[in-house]
């Protein structure tokens, strides 16, 4: 029997002695262990399961700050483990009870990662649901999402959780901080546009996530005199308000969490400073915050809300708020109904219970994600009228509307209509700058060409093009990081765009397009003036001919299509045909062009150099054209690899589970060489830093699949590294000490082999040469 003890609350002295002494109990001991519990008294919220992970269950884990700064949240778990209990006594879900195990983590990111780790790899639970915090639940969010693990519906309103492509096992539950921020700032401007702001902000994501709604929201018409950051560690505020205060602004956003918010409102009492005070919802609960900053201080206050409150006489009538209070007074009779927090922790215990449901009897995590990210005009009790919640594959964002609340006669009133904080065109970046440009136009264009990244690609539908398009999309972080990819004509032009072209701050380029120009003299001491970020991927040479052409020799006298003189495709043929001795007469036009011509015979091949599948080639169907064979020659080892074209990238060419072999050549992202000191080099380190830390997103569909072949720390012989991205990888990768005492203790893994060293080049002749030899 798998015994799982989930103590949340034990409500008498010997309560903590009793959790000491359960949790280690394990499978021992079972029966000393549950007459102690008795003796020690009865569990609110503690149970036990009996059963392991099952049909007849299902795990669902959690952390919250029952103890700690944050310890007045510690409602919200409390409750939903009171919910679950009621959905259990009814029968469960679908047949399966709710095992909710719910651990302590003090608002702490070091435990909240510690015990989650836990949850998911001793625990075993399906999900996490709701844990609280948005400095908590972000140190676990990568490992959820790498492990695949729901992180569903997180009790924090960060924007950072609706991130579908990047994160897409995580999703939020409330309006996003940002969006209520949004929300204030409507009204603000209908009702003070002639008003001076100052903030009171929590230092860190949390607060920071609200500034920047406000600010967004009110695009520079109200001026912000002042800011002052606290840390969840002060045990005061009060040097922040007496500063605020002196700014002479008389309205006070004040971005707090409950206990900070009390603090808050003591202090404007004590100096006597009345200004229109407006608190985040996550503050608003009479009985965790209000009551103890005194009724009488906080008349006037105003926040928003998108629940209906507890306490509330107008809903008493409702049959939803009827229900709640009868849960409350059947399962948590201990907890006030004027705490709001009981209210949110219902409303997303009833989701959560919803998205279960949905699953049917396929509770596999992929098909928990697919419900909870399929939630169309869904009406839950306790919401306000007219607000729902909606969800998508692109829009991990359940909840956007608010409705205004202000605190009278000893509880919150809710007036005006139920507004939304997503403005459809509040989406687009490009809007917002605009909207900012008449009233910031000098420091906001300063601000955006500060932090801008141009990239020269290839030709459009290239391969280049592709990867310059998923760095702009993965990279763009609004004016912290913009990068433009620039359609370019390929390789030979990019190097050119990159030594010469003012603003061009990095391209991808051939590898063999260097050695070429070095080779043939047309560039002076261009390793200097050149160094690579990283080497990219590998780019296979297609053929396309007639069945006619049986091999390279083949095309010696015939005409051939190479691209545009300036592109990879133009300088790689060239160099193949040269080594191999071919001499066939060239054409230099877009090989995506150049399609009818070779279908009417005007021509004999189309050669294309670019990291397979090609788009265009994809669509052939001509059953007389074939891709005609690169062997992996002496003369090319020493600038390409050897490759294969496989059934699985070019289906309509070549016949299923047949390859044809061809070469690849290395493409790089290159840079000119600019100094340590130079504004050019520190936009190229952002581009570093941003892109080098998102690589697996980059890797991951739908991205181009030639994204999973870059390796960073791959070196490119003869060439030098940029300085930034290699103390990036000096201080993120292993050095070989620590790698080797890590193989000391871990099962070692295959790494992928330098291809520019000798030895490895070696066997990589010598595997052709037995190829050849079996043909």
């Amino acid at each position: 029997m798998d015994i799982a003890w989930h103590a949340l609350e034990l409500r008498l002295p010997l309560a903590n002695e009793a959790i000491r002494r359960l949790r280690p109990v394990g499978r021992r001991n079972v029966a000393a262990a549950l007459i102690f519990a008795l003796m020690a008294g009865s569990m609110a919220t503690g149970r036990v399961s009996a059963a392991g992970p099952g049909d007849n269950e299902i795990r669902i884990g959690n952390t919250m700050p029952y103890t700690g700064p944050a310890s007045s949240y510690g409602i919200i778990g409390k409750t939903i483990a009171a919910y679950f209990d009621k959905i259990n006594a009814e029968g469960g879900i679908n047949g399966r009870k709710i095992n909710f195990i719910s651990y302590d983590d003090a608002y702490n990111a070091a435990k909240t990662v510690e015990l989650t780790r836990k949850l998911v790899e001793e625990d075993r639970v399906l999900l996490i649901f709701a844990g609280l915090g948005t400095a908590p639940e972000a140190a676990v969010q990568p490992y959820l999402n790498s492990k695949k693990v729901p992180q569903l519906f997180v009790a924090s309103g960060a924007s950072m959780w609706d991130q579908p492509r990047q994160f897409p096992w995580t999703m939020g539950w409330q309006p996003s901080y940002q969006t209520e921020a949004h929300i204030y700032a409507q009204y603000l401007l209908e009702n003070h546009p002639r008003g001076k702001i100052a903030i009171l902000y929590q230092d860190d994501g949390f607060g920071k996530d609200y500034v920047k709604g406000l600010k967004d929201g009110l695009g520079g018409k109200i001026p912000i005199v002042a800011e002052a950051p606290y840390n969840v560690t002060d045990t005061t505020v009060d040097a922040q308000i007496t500063k605020l205060k002196a700014s002479g602004a008389d309205i006070l956003f004040d971005v707090t969490t409950p206990k900070f918010a009390v603090m808050a409102v003591r202090r404007t009492v004590d100096l006597g400073w009345k200004p229109v005070h407006i608190i985040p919802t996550v503050s608003l609960s009479i009985a965790a915050a209000m009551q103890s900053a005194s009724l009488q201080n906080v008349e006037g206050l105003l926040s928003a809300g998108y629940t209906l409150e507890g306490d509330d006489p107008a809903a008493a009538g409702d049959p939803a708020y009827r229900d709640w209070a009868a849960f409350m007074d059947r399962y948590i009779p201990s907890a006030s109904k004027s705490n709001s927090l009981t209210v949110f922790a219902y409303t997303v215990a009833k989701a959560m219970v919803e998205v279960l449901t949905r699953c049917g009897d396929d509770l596999s995590r992929d098909n928990v994600m697919k419900q909870a990210a399929s939630l169309k005009g869904l009406q839950l009790p306790m919401l306000l009228p007219g607000i729902v919640v909606n969800t998508s594959a692109s829009d991990y964002a359940p909840l956007e509307q608010m409705q205004m609340m202000r605190f009278a006669a000893g509880r919150w009133e809710r007036f005006g209509s139920v507004r939304s904080g997503i403005d459809a065109g509040s989406v687009s970046e490009s809007f917002k700058t605009i909207f900012r440009y008449g009233t910031a136009k000098r420091d906001l264009a300063t601000q955006l060409n500060a932090n801008t990244v141009t990239l020269m690609t290839g030709s459009f539908g290239s391969t280049y093009a592709q990867i310059g398009a998923d760095l702009s999309s993965v990279l763009d972080n609004g004016a912290n990081l913009r990068v433009l990819p620039v359609l370019g004509r390929g390789s030979v032009q990019a190097v050119a765009d990159i030594l010469l072209l003012k603003g061009v701050d990095a391209g991808i380029v051939r590898k063999d397009t260097l050695a070429y120009l070095e080779r043939k003299d047309f560039a002076n001491n261009i390793r200097n003036q050149f160094v690579y970020v990283t080497k990219m991927f590998n780019e296979e040479m297609h053929v396309l001919a007639p069945r006619t052409i049986r091999s390279m020799k083949d095309l010696d006298g015939k005409t051939v299509v190479v691209d545009l003189p300036d592109a990879s495709t133009f300088v790689t043929s060239i160099n193949v045909f040269e080594r191999l001795g071919i001499r066939p007469h060239l054409l230099y036009i877009e090989p995506r062009l150049a399609l009818e011509m070779l279908s009417k015979g005007e021509i004999d091949a189309i050669v294309a150099v670019e990291g397979k599948p090609l788009q265009w080639l994809s669509q052939v169907r001509d059953p007389n054209l074939h891709l005609v064979p690169v062997g992996y020659e002496k003369p090319l080892q020493e600038e390409y690899l050897p490759s294969t074209l496989s059934s699985a990238d070019y289906p309509n060419l070549i016949s299923d589970g047949a390859a044809v072999d061809t070469i690849a050549a290395e493409a790089v992202l290159a840079s000119y060489n600019w100094q340590p000191t130079s504004d050019r080099y520190r936009r190229l380190s952002l581009l570093v830093e941003s892109f080098f830390t998102q690589i697996a997103q980059l890797q991951r569909p739908p991205f181009h699949p030639k994204w999973k072949e870059v390796a960073l720390k791959a070196p490119v012989a003869g060439w030098t590294r940029f300085q930034a991205a290699q103390e990036w990888i000096d201080r993120n990768v292993p050095s070989p000490g620590a790698a080797a005492a890590s193989a000391a203790v871990e099962v070692p893994h295959a790494s992928k082999p330098d291809r520019d060293d000798p030895l490895y080049r070696e066997f990589l002749l010598w595997r052709a040469n037995r190829l050849n030899s079996k043909r």
